[in-house]
């Protein structure tokens, strides 16, 4: 009981979400600052650390408001369950060597499935909310996820038929520097698909301010805006560890394995994926459809072909 406890509220559970939620969020906004030549939060704390649980703490104590005419349960339930889908991932991920909350052999296939929820929860929050833009917002994030995963699941599966396995820990214990190499063009399409996943720049379509206020967001203010934002990124907490398990050996570190190799791993694909929201701007649905559909599935497609290749040379054994 007491570790279920601890998986649950310590780790990687509830409590260990919300401190990567502050800790990435204050990062974020320094992180951005710096690209754009710009003030980030400095005075509140060392580096303005207080700042982000400041403006953190500022949405819990406000008043969080249900309009007329919204779906009551759809409404009021949908961040609860978004929170808890984003978190429910990291119980597959082997965190360190010999530490993983649900060990099974199937954990690649769980961990697709449970982040490829994560988008219709938001869509159910844009349906619940009786407000055309909120509609849209959900719309979109439907229409992006279901174009964005296919290319996700392909990429995913790189690993899982190079090495012959679906369980992430053999997964881990099996990976070098020359499966990185042979998983690199699959790391590279599972990186652009997790973009689309997460709504990040430049397909941030759903909740594009200038088009429709703030997508699914619009009518969620107070707590449940909170759980919300603690929900994507905890999302980024699942997809980067998932990154950095399928592609990149996880804890494993050049002369010892430990956690911080691990959070390295998923610190740098955080860099990596501000750097492009710092430079690029956003693309029209039309767009994302094209370059996902007519581009992102055929590469990646070709990808397992390439990995069916490269085992047949390299790794008979498996």
């Amino acid at each position: 009981m007491s570790d279920i406890f601890f998986s649950a509220f310590i780790f990687p559970g509830l409590l260990y979400a919300l401190v990567w939620t502050v800790g990435l969020y204050w990062f974020f906004r320094k992180f951005m600052a710096a690209l754009h030549k710009r003030v980030g939060p400095s005075f509140n704390g060392i580096a303005g650390s207080y700042q982000t649980l400041f403006d953190l703490s500022k949405l819990l104590t406000k008043e969080s408001i249900t309009p007329v005419g919204v779906n009551p349960y759809l409404f009021s339930m949908m961040p609860l369950l978004a929170l808890i889908f984003a978190i429910l991932p990291s119980a597959f991920i082997p965190w360190m060597d010999g530490f993983v909350v649900i060990d099974t052999k199937f954990g690649l296939l769980a961990l697709v499935v449970l982040i490829g929820i994560e988008p219709f929860l938001l869509f159910l929050t844009g349906f619940g909310s009786n407000n055309k833009y909120s509609f849209l917002g959900g719309i979109r994030i439907l229409t992006q996820s279901i174009s964005m995963e296919t290319t996700f699941l392909l990429a995913a599966l790189s690993p899982a038929v190079l090495f012959s396995t679906m369980h992430l820990g053999t997964i881990v214990e099996q990976s070098s520097w020359l499966s990185l190499l042979i998983l690199f063009p699959g790391f590279i399409l599972y990186f652009i698909s997790l973009l689309g996943l997460l709504e990040q720049p430049p397909f941030n379509i759903p909740d594009a301010e200038q088009e429709i206020v703030n997508g699914f967001y619009t009518e969620y203010s107070g707590t449940n805006y909170f759980l919300l934002q603690v929900a994507k990124f905890a999302e980024f907490m699942a997809i980067f560890a998932g990154a950095s398990t399928l592609f990149l050996g996880a804890y494993k570190g050049l002369f010892f394995d430990s956690y911080f190799f691990f959070f390295t791993k998923m610190l740098l694909i955080a860099i990596v994926m501000m750097t492009i929201r710092a430079a690029t701007p956003r693309i029209t649905l039309k767009q994302m459809l094209i370059f996902s559909w007519k581009y992102m599935v055929p590469l990646a497609l070709l990808n397992l072909a390439w990995v069916f290749f490269a085992k047949s040379i390299w790794f008979m054994g498996l």
